[in-house]
């Protein structure tokens, strides 16, 4: 004779909220890990924007000075 003993069977709902709240926890590191990732590439490229617009500035007074010494030189 066998014995009588009734193991209680897996919540079911319990082990899907279980899952749910585990995938759920997963994600909310992954998305704090790409806003880290997009903050990087922000600056990165605020980096390089910058970089860019003072290059450009240079350039257009050394473009400004040129034409004056041009300008300059009709005249004498």
């Amino acid at each position: 004779m066998k014995p009588n003993i009734d193991l209680p069977k897996p919540n079911r709902i319990l082990f899907i909220i279980s899952v749910f709240l585990a995938l759920l926890i997963a994600q909310i590191f992954w998305l704090g890990w790409e806003v880290e990732r997009l903050k990087d590439a922000i600056e990165q490229n605020e980096k390089k924007i910058e970089a860019s617009l003072q290059a450009i500035d240079g350039l257009q007074d050394y473009i400004l000075e040129e034409i004056r010494k041009e300008h300059d030189s009709k005249f004498i």
